[in-house]
């Protein structure tokens, strides 16, 4: 079956409907309350925390695929391979993209196409420097992307100088964290390739503020080969040791060999780079809204759900999703004993 016919044929029988999910559904209690606030009554989409999800995926052995989604065509695309490969998802809006329209876009297609499954909404926030009024700006925006019912949020603190990175970067995490939402911290690639010990000390920094991140995210360049992909994967794997249990989340371009080389990895969740979203880049800007109407959108989301299920049979993803909602569901019935 061709992208876009899989797509038309999910709308036609009800997308995740037409299969019974019996454990997925009871997922909805792990739903954060901001997110069940923003969601129409009787929604079955179901946006999670990756904070949850990372934990249980660890224990699997499982990476988990994150999809760069600017428009809710490319989310369309991306939930419909997800729901026919019964693999969890995460959807990540570009920075300067409208949230709480997103959440809206992302949810309904959730519900109409994939309900109940697995599902984390994410956005970043960057912060431009310490200065007062940088940082305030980076907390408003923490909490717009909380408000609109997002489910993680990325921290780029780059451009923060080191000395007061870990004040920073645990003040504008406050949101997330007082939510109970997931949050990474971006590192520059070269933390990954010999530079541990930077790493190392960037999180003892946010411990000492009360704050410590629920992954470490690195972006990383397109490998140029298979060596390259092997050696790449080696290097996030030495990170996730020498963070001694922080998650690895690796972002950038990818290729079939470098997600080989990642399953039975350390590395917990890998972001396809753009790659479903390809086509609806450009002049536009990362960000920037998209036409989601007539043959361009169909294009698109027939593109999104190649990409997606590349990523998600690249990654050995296929049938995460009930598998999570399984660990997910016997670890809240341990606690509760």
């Amino acid at each position: 079956m061709r992208a876009g016919d899989a797509v038309k044929a999910a709308r036609a029988t009800g997308g995740a409907r037409a299969i019974s999910f019996p454990v997925i559904s009871r997922l909805s209690a792990f739903r954060p309350a901001r997110a069940v606030q923003r969601l129409p009554a009787r929604s079955e989409a179901c946006p999670l925390s990756l904070r949850d999800l990372v934990a249980t995926a660890a224990e699997l052995g499982l990476v988990l695929p994150f999809v760069r989604a600017p428009s809710a065509a490319v989310a369309r695309g991306a939930l419909v391979a997800a729901k026919a490969l019964g693999s969890a998802l995460g959807l990540s809006l570009p920075r300067g993209g409208r949230a709480d329209r997103w959440f809206v876009e992302v949810t309904g297609a959730a519900d109409e196409l994939a309900a109940g499954l697995p599902l984390v909404l994410a956005g970043e926030v960057a912060v431009a420097g310490d200065g007062a009024l940088d940082v305030e700006r980076a907390v408003s925006e923490c909490w717009a992307l909380v408000d609109a019912g997002l489910t993680h949020v990325s921290l780029d603190g780059t451009a923060v100088a080191p000395p007061e990175r870990g004040r920073v970067l645990a003040e504008v995490a406050a949101p997330a964290v007082e939510r109970g939402l997931g949050v990474d911290w971006i590192l520059p690639f070269e933390d990954a390739s010999g530079a541990a010990s930077r790493a190392i000390a960037g999180l003892e920094a946010l411990a000492r503020h009360g704050f410590r991140p629920d992954l470490a995210t690195v972006r990383c360049p397109a490998p140029k080969d298979e060596g390259a992909a092997r050696a790449q994967a080696d290097g996030l794997a030495r990170l996730a040791l020498a963070l001694r249990g922080t998650p690895i989340m690796r972002r950038g371009p990818v290729a079939p060999a470098l997600l080989a080389a990642l399953q039975g990895s350390p590395v917990r969740v890998c972001e396809d780079g753009g790659a479903a979203a390809a086509p609806a880049s450009g002049a536009r800007g990362e960000g920037a809204p998209l036409p989601e109407t007539g043959e361009e959108a169909e294009r698109r989301e027939a593109r999104a759900y190649a990409e997606t299920t590349d990523l998600v049979e690249g990654l050995g993803a296929s049938g995460s999703a009930g598998a999570l909602a399984a660990g997910l569901l016997r670890r809240l019935g341990e606690r509760a004993r």
